[in-house]
């Protein structure tokens, strides 16, 4: 498989979004490192994946919940280019939410969401653009043997004992023999990547050209892990595979998982972190970029160590675009650099390093803080015109459309906005927090507009602009489609407001929460 990626211009997997049945586990749900592997050892710079698939969910994939997590995931796997499943072609005559493929997360015009799509797409685009600069840094190379079949499973299977804190590669036959040479104690490959150990599988048998290729590369000064064979794969010489291993044993370790052998080398991690975060790293010339993702659904506050020395870290955001300085940073003893950093629920950062630096004090603590200002509203709400809704309705306080007793918000699926009136009490940097959002929001601020929400925590800071005393609020909010599927059930034919090929939901189908939900408050 290997061998065969390696020869696309880019190779090319997939990865799956969470599904509440149907590939549930991780080992079903991510195929990148196959495909990053080949590109690694090939020498080829994308690293292509079909996603965010699934079957069994029809447009129930939210943004922030599902589909980024996914995609941080699979880009720790070594994705860098996402091949979108599924965009479908779907005729105006087909209705609304129109025609879909069974399968994959929906994206086209058709979607809820599709007006407000900009930014999370756009933070796909500028992860990539990232992990598409330079060569990737791994510690260990794993010949994964010529033993038919065979596959590199998913990153977390860790098959030479390596992770937490360090990444791997497999490599083939092919790409051994031809690719691998030795510069320093380290397998390189043409294109200036590197590892400081070679392993190989846990089997009894190896070809000859194999053998031969690690047989140069111990003569070089590689670190070998594996042990001894007896014979060779298929039909061969068995005499000279046990003449060649007698040869180069002695100098090949046995008896140690990788990481043991690189902690032995002085090897220390590429990466250290609170449990749930991961990270993958690539070098761009003298430019060193980390991507570290919190895999937990709650904020965390994590101090992380990255094998870098002598230089300054920065935050580039790719929700955002921003760039800043890390806050404070420490270079510990050990050659490496100590950061904090505040990682949202599911959150993701680049840690770049692209200049000289020695290290810094945090700042100083910033003032005290107001007390946080309920926004209670009184809400109007105003829904589009056409599925449903009443044009207008009051909420004297907020709760899912599908808990409201009128069956045309209950049912309710698109935009709609909320308007209240918000006094601020003094003239202070406020943080406007909408708390719970399904499933995404875009607000405005005196008609100002503040941006789209779309991920945890749903919160932006207030223009300087903004008056002491009275503001004028709106929130655009839009959900998903499967309350207005469901609603439908209940109407004759002729008075339904949807049309699609899908047959998935019925009558009896659970609502999604809906709408903004809260609380809203002024920090």
């Amino acid at each position: 498989a290997l061998e065969t990626l390696g020869v696309s211009a880019f190779p090319q997997m997939e990865f799956w979004a969470r599904a509440p049945t149907h590939r549930v586990r991780d080992e079903e749900r991510f195929f990148v490192k196959q495909g990053s592997s080949a590109a690694h050892t090939y020498g080829k710079t994308l690293v292509a994946a079909e996603g965010m698939t699934s079957i069994g969910p029809q447009w129930e994939e939210s943004i922030w919940r599902n589909l980024k997590p996914t995609f941080d995931q699979a880009a720790c796997e070594g994705l860098n280019r996402l091949v979108w499943h599924t965009f479908t072609s779907s005729p105006k005559e087909a209705g609304l939410p129109g025609q879909e493929y069974f399968a994959g997360t929906h994206l086209n015009p058709n979607v809820t969401w599709w007006n407000k799509a900009g930014p999370f797409l756009t933070y796909i685009n500028r992860s990539q653009f990232l992990l598409q600069q330079g060569v990737p840094v791994s510690d260990v190379l794993i010949y994964y043997g010529d033993n038919i079949p065979n596959f590199v499973q998913y990153k977390g299977a860790d098959p030479a004992k390596v992770l937490p804190g360090y990444d791997y590669d497999a490599i083939d036959e092919y790409a051994l023999t031809h690719r691998a040479s030795v510069k320093g104690g380290r397998v390189v490959l043409p294109e200036g990547t590197s590892y400081q150990v070679l392993v190989l599988p846990g089997r009894p048998s190896i070809s000859l050209d194999a053998l031969r290729a690690v047989r140069k590369l111990v003569a070089g000064g590689a670190a070998v892990l594996g042990p001894r064979p007896e014979r060779t794969t298929g039909i061969g010489d068995d005499n000279a595979v046990r003449s060649i291993a007698n040869e180069i044993w002695p100098k090949v370790h046995t008896n140690l998982t990788a990481r043991a052998l690189l902690e032995a080398r002085g090897v220390l991690p590429d990466f250290e972190g609170p449990a749930d975060t991961d990270y993958v790293h690539r070098r761009a010339g003298a430019t060193e970029i980390y991507f570290v993702r919190n895999a937990r659904p709650e904020a965390v506050d994590a101090q992380v160590t990255l094998r870098v020395k002598g230089k300054a870290p920065e935050l580039w955001h790719p929700d955002s675009g921003r760039i800043e300085d890390a806050p404070a940073y420490e270079c510990t003893a050990d050659g490496r650099t100590r950061l904090p950093i505040a990682l949202e629920p599911n959150g993701s950062v680049f840690v770049v390093f692209r200049r000289a630096g020695t290290g810094s004090k945090p700042g100083a603590p910033a003032g005290t803080a107001a007390t946080p200002q309920p926004v209670n509203g009184p809400w109007t709400v105003r829904f589009t015109p056409g599925w449903g809704a009443p044009a207008q309705a009051t909420f004297d306080k907020l709760l899912s459309w599908s808990e409201h007793p009128d069956p045309g918000i209950r049912y309710y699926s698109g935009t709609a906005r909320y308007s209240t009136r918000i006094d601020l009490p003094t003239a202070r940097e406020w943080t406007l927090d909408l708390g719970e959002v399904r499933e995404i929001a875009e607000v405005w601020l005196n008609g100002q507009p503040l941006g789209i929400l779309w991920k945890k925590p749903f919160a932006v800071k207030l223009p300087s602009g903004a008056r002491v005393g009275p503001n004028e609020l709106e929130i655009e909010v839009v959900n998903l489609w499967p309350n207005r599927l469901i609603g439908d059930q209940l109407l004759p034919p002729e008075k339904q407001f949807t049309s699609t090929n899908i047959t998935k939901f019925t009558a009896n189908s659970p609502l999604m929460p809906s709408g903004l939900l809260g609380p809203v408050v002024l920090r």
